[in-house]
């Protein structure tokens, strides 16, 4: 549709399912805020000259990917519009702890997570790219394992899972 390749995990509608079963407002709120959060990068990547190739609605949420050819600033801009998006609506104090949560965790500087990638975005322009890649490699597994950690001392299922999804990430992505 459109000329972007879309992917569904039937996963995702059985969370969803749960979510409208069990009448919890939050895990909708989360699907529905995470798909805005695309949508903001969509957007903004239509407006400075980009276009998506495919979006991923799988378990873990709404993910996107793109082969345009931005400069690291337009990159930059697009990047940043997601974690933009939910920053607004928390200020508007809609579904304000959603979105405060959503901010956090792109605002991490583990690939594939926003930050994590304005972060490479960064210091390959400013680094030659063997050593870029080794800065934010060893960033993002830093941040992976103090998000691992906290996710096990808050003894918090939901964030032990998401950090769990990045670690096979950064290991699928460095092997």
């Amino acid at each position: 549709m459109f000329g972007i390749e879309y992917e569904f995990s039937y996963l995702f509608f059985v969370i969803v399912l749960i979510g409208i079963f069990a009448d919890n407002k939050n895990l909708l709120c989360l699907v529905l805020f995470s798909a805005i959060h695309e949508i903001g990068h969509i957007l903004v990547l239509y407006i400075i000259g980009g276009k998506p190739d495919k979006i991923v609605v799988s378990y873990y949420g709404i993910g996107m990917t793109h082969s345009s050819m931005l400069t690291p600033s337009k990159e930059i801009i697009f990047l940043f519009s997601g974690i933009f998006i939910n920053l607004t609506f928390a200020i508007l104090n809609i579904c304000r702890e959603i979105n405060i949560k959503l901010v956090i965790m792109n605002s991490l500087p583990i690939y594939p997570l926003d930050m994590g990638r304005i972060l490479k975005c960064i210091l390959d322009t400013i680094l030659p790219v063997s050593i870029s890649y080794k800065v934010y490699f060893i960033v993002g597994w830093v941040f992976e394992l103090l998000l691992l950690g906290t996710a096990i001392y808050l003894k918090n299922i939901n964030l032990f899972f998401i950090s769990l999804y990045l670690i096979f990430v950064l290991v699928r992505g460095n092997l």
